[in-house]
């Protein structure tokens, strides 16, 4: 299986065109109000639409949105893939129209993980306030064993940066990487120097 990467925190038009021509698998879009890089649904679908090469993911980040409100936006964006961050239950998820990933901490992982139907689980670093961009890192021994025990394809998120994805990757070994505080300038606002050396490396890695 080939590596998935993911940029994550698209905020601006600028960075989504400079994304797209750096070739990653995924772009990442936040729908949390809350977060520092939220967008809307009508910005994305304008910054994307007839622009996405065929093949790269447009993925939608929620916390605990409604499965009303993940439809109507999905539609409207015109998203691949729904990344839910926060509580959502099993009925939700099965209520969504279109595939979905579901992050996880690995100190308060859900005791019903194992079950839950979703394509791909993210393994994220977050607070209390902040379900993930938060820059911290992940215990690269204890994810290296959830990759080795899950089911699922497992994303490797949090803290990762463009010097240290590929130790990440030969360390956890996960089927993707993804990256959003690691590549700012600035909460919002991509280096898109650091974007390019992030997938370059990630993919060396692999």
């Amino acid at each position: 299986m080939s590596l998935l990467v993911k940029i994550c925190g698209l905020a601006c038009e600028g960075d989504v065109m400079e994304t797209i021509e750096a070739g990653p698998d995924a772009l990442g879009f936040i729908f949390w109000p809350k977060s520092p890089r939220a967008v809307t649904a009508d910005q994305v679908a304008a910054w994307t639409k007839g622009i996405v090469p065929a093949g790269m993911r447009k993925v939608g980040v929620f916390v605990d949105a409604s499965a009303d409100e993940i439809r109507e936006t999905v539609e409207r964006a015109g998203l691949d893939v729904v990344q839910l961050h926060g509580e959502e239950s099993i009925e939700t998820i099965r209520q969504l129209d279109c595939p979905a990933w579901k992050a996880m901490h690995l100190d308060r992982l859900p005791s019903n993980w194992r079950e839950l139907p979703v394509e791909r689980i993210l393994i994220d670093s977050g607070t209390i306030t902040m379900p993930g961009g938060t820059g911290l890192r992940v215990d690269t021994a204890r994810a290296r064993d959830f990759v080795c025990e899950s089911k699922v394809p497992v994303v490797l998120a949090g803290g990762l940066k463009s010097g240290t994805v590929g130790e990440a990757i030969r360390e956890v070994r996960p089927d993707g990487v993804d990256v959003s505080s690691g590549v700012e300038i600035e909460p919002g606002r991509k280096d898109m120097n650091a974007v390019r050396a992030f997938i370059r490396n990630a993919r060396e890695a692999h």
